[in-house]
């Protein structure tokens, strides 16, 4: 090289240099020294009005031909220079992207989705389409967003699987997502099961959204929190998705003993002492772990026998031709004086797209295991949720809602037929037999005892509000502490929720009760029976269901519809996302084919306004309430003729009158779970209530008063009986505040 040529080229390296440190100067682009060459958008969110720069690696000598930027197809910028772009709002909704192309022909390209929503990118060997339930993947899981932290971000590893029963069927998949580590994701609480709800039926998206809210509203002890985002997979738009939380037991979540964690802390005191006695090196912990959790929680009948044979260590050692320990005494590894009763720290399921039903009751309702999973393998436990929840069923089907081992008790033995006619749907032929089914510890126990009764109501209210079709049917969750009642919840899975469905349903139905609609209960046997239909029949549950009801009904609700409310701000928010969730999927997969998001929002708002405009008529006295669902049938052979909330210090006077010669004494059930005896005397009974089981502060007290005969049985009202159902009595109510 001759001393001019170069003497010339420093200089051409010192321009190169030069220029370089003036475009970072001026923020165009960064510069770093590395092996491989390079253009990149530094910023990993893309947002209107701020600039997204550029990083060049190892690009000094190799001049630029062009640097062009893309919103979607279309070209918004062009320079012959490396230079940032700044968003504007016409790019929302589109893939940004830069290409740039050197001299030599070389060409860099690198892109960000710009989108109203976080943007969760998932980065996976298995493409889309090939996705299953059956097969877990694992991917990279990106996810960005303006507003949060970067402790409520994500950037690593997760494993996923396609979700759900009817939808998981759907071109537009929902998933399950496991992370590498607890995280807050977008403000949630911290955990690392999540799901991506595909919401492919709701062509507005926001039906589950809104239902987790109310549930919450309402005074839902779980709820669930969600948020919506934008899903690029495999660097490929697919449309918007509600990042919710898991239903699963745990400290966020339903918040109850955990014995899986047991079987999982068990497994990790048997490797821990293979480690010890160097039957397994180090190296191999965390692979014996996995191993010995999963043979644990797969089958918890260790838990009874105290000890447990390691199929899968039996296998290693065929395999390995080693002599592993196999046969282990579990009370050397789990302390099982401290273990609580086998009592509850369950999560049950009721649903019949499941196989395994191994919970189903009497009366055909498909429960199962949720959490422990193989809950039915360890005896005790699985014993005592099967008494617990058929002496729960007993109680609602029971004249006075309480279990008693003396009541005829009925099983079903042939769900009969529905059949349509005259414009009604009815099931016919369905044949109960007597079951022998007894509980001791049940005896007496009103379900209010057994249960948590708010969050019946709020189940209850909840199915109302919406006139979901599935409520009742599937994805009703249950969950019970060691030590607590059966709470219902939390609420799931409210795609079906006002007027929409798929299957071509016909569920516009804003003036009508979901709880008693034939059509909605034409599907299977266990929805005529469902719980609802049972509740609604005792008249504490009605006062409770309307004191709710009326509470949200001038606030959350309210807010929910109003002009600039939560709906036009749930709206306002997602709506150019929703628009371009649109134009990949052309609509929504449900009843109304082609239904777009702005279609669909004014229907949901029609709906719902329709809705509450029906209910508040029916909520406007308990008494319209009772009539308009028609199920609790009350009688004029019995009178409540006076309540007497002064007429001592301590208590209550209520005076019950009938003309029916067949009684001989009267019972009142006062607020569910507390009862009170007397003779008739010339057609007259004194009953005194203590002030102690009362609602005191001008809250409202329920009184149900039954006539007795002569045995001390209650007398039958044949109007609001079915025979191996629900067995009425010659009643009436009184509702007063002390």
């Amino acid at each position: 090289m001759t001393e001019k040529s170069a003497q010339g080229r420093k200089l051409r390296m010192l321009a190169g240099m030069v220029l370089c440190m003036l475009a970072i100067l001026a923020g165009v682009y960064v510069y770093k020294e590395r092996a491989g060459a390079s253009v990149t958008i530094r910023d990993s969110y893309a947002e209107i009005g701020k600039e997204m720069k550029l990083e060049a690696f190892h690009l000094i000598g190799r001049p630029v031909e062009s640097c062009v930027w893309y919103a979607g197809d279309e070209e918004v910028q062009r320079t012959r220079s490396l230079k940032g772009y700044t968003p504007q709002s016409e790019d929302v909704e589109h893939f940004i992207r830069v290409e740039v192309t050197l001299k030599n022909g070389t060409v860099y390209s690198d892109s960000r989705y710009l989108s109203v929503l976080p943007v969760l990118y998932l980065n996976c060997d298995t493409a889309y389409d090939d996705m299953t339930k059956e097969d877990t993947a694992s991917a990279s899981m990106v996810l960005e967003g303006s507003r949060y932290l970067p402790d409520q971000t994500y950037d690593g590893r997760v494993s996923l699987h396609v979700r759900g029963n009817s939808t998981g069927s759907l071109k537009k998949k929902p998933f399950k997502v496991k992370l590498e580590k607890k995280t807050a994701l977008l403000g949630m609480v911290e955990q690392k099961h999540w799901v991506l709800l595909a919401n492919a039926i709701d062509s507005t998206l926001l039906r589950d959204q809104i239902v987790y809210g109310m549930a919450a509203e309402l005074g839902a002890q779980t709820a669930m929190d969600s948020r919506q985002v934008t899903l690029i997979y495999n660097g490929e738009y697919e449309g918007v998705y509600q990042l919710c939380e898991h239903v699963r037991v745990g400290e966020n979540r339903v918040d109850i003993y955990d014995w899986e964690k047991v079987a999982k802390k068990a497994g990790e005191a048997i490797a821990e002492r293979l480690i010890l006695e160097e039957q397994i090196p180090d190296e191999y912990r965390k692979l014996f772990e996995d191993k010995l959790k999963e043979e644990l929680q797969a089958d918890l009948s260790w838990l009874d026998t105290r000890s447990f044979h390691s199929e899968g260590i039996e296998g290693w050692n065929e395999a390995e031709q080693d002599t592993v320990q196999t046969d282990f005494d579990m009370t050397e590894f789990v302390d099982y004086s401290e273990l609580p009763a086998a009592t509850g720290g369950v999560l049950v399921e009721l649903d019949d797209k499941e196989k395994i039903r191994t919970l189903t009751t009497n009366y055909a309702e498909p429960f199962y295991f949720v959490s422990p999973e193989a809950g039915d393998t360890w005896e005790s436990l699985n014993s005592y949720v099967k008494e617990s929840l058929q002496s729960l069923e007993y109680a609602l089907h029971d004249t006075d809602f309480t279990y008693h081992n003396d009541s005829i008790h009925y099983r079903v033995m042939n769900n009969g037929s529905n059949h349509y006619e005259a414009g009604e749907f009815e099931r016919k032929n369905v044949i109960y037999w007597e079951s022998d089914f007894q509980s001791e510890k049940n005896d007496g126990v009103h379900y209010s005892e057994m249960a948590d009764v708010d969050s019946m109501v709020i189940n209850f209210l909840t199915a109302e509000i919406t006139m979901n079709w599935d409520s009742m049917k599937h994805s009703l969750f249950l969950y019970k502490d060691v030590d607590g009642l059966w709470i219902v919840g939390p609420q799931w899975d409210y795609d079906w929720a006002w007027g929409n469905s798929m299957a071509q349903k016909e569920t516009w139905v804003p003036d009508d009760w979901q709880t008693t609609n034939a059509y909605f209960a034409y599907e299977t046997y266990y929805q005529t029976v469902q719980w609802n239909r049972y509740l609604i029949r005792d008249p504490y549950f009605l006062m409770l269901a309307r004191e709710k009801y009326l509470e949200i009904r001038d606030t959350y609700l309210e807010e929910l519809i109003k002009e600039g409310g939560l709906l036009d701000q749930y709206v306002y928010d997602i709506r150019p996302a929703a628009l371009a969730n649109d134009q990949l999927w052309k609509g929504s997969m449900g009843t109304y084919g082609g239904q777009k998001f702005d279609e669909g929002v004014e229907r949901l708002r029609e709906f719902i306004e329709l809705r509450l405009e029906w209910l508040d008529e029916q909520f406007a006295t308990l008494e319209s309430f009772r009539t308009s669902l028609g199920y609790y049938v009350t009688s004029d052979l019995v009178q409540v003729a006076e309540v007497d909330t002064e007429s001592g210090e301590g208590f209550t006077e209520i005076r019950v009158t009938t003309e029916d010669e067949a009684a001989a004494a009267v019972s009142v059930q006062v607020n569910g779970s507390h009862f009170y005896t007397a003779d008739l005397e010339n057609g007259s009974a004194l009953i005194r209530v203590s002030d102690a089981v009362l609602r005191g502060d001008g809250q409202e007290n329920m009184a149900q008063v039954r006539l007795l005969d002569r045995d001390g049985a209650y007398l039958v009202n044949e109007e609001g009986s079915t025979k191996g159902e629900y067995t009425n009595g010659i009643s009436t109510y009184v509702c007063f505040a002390k």
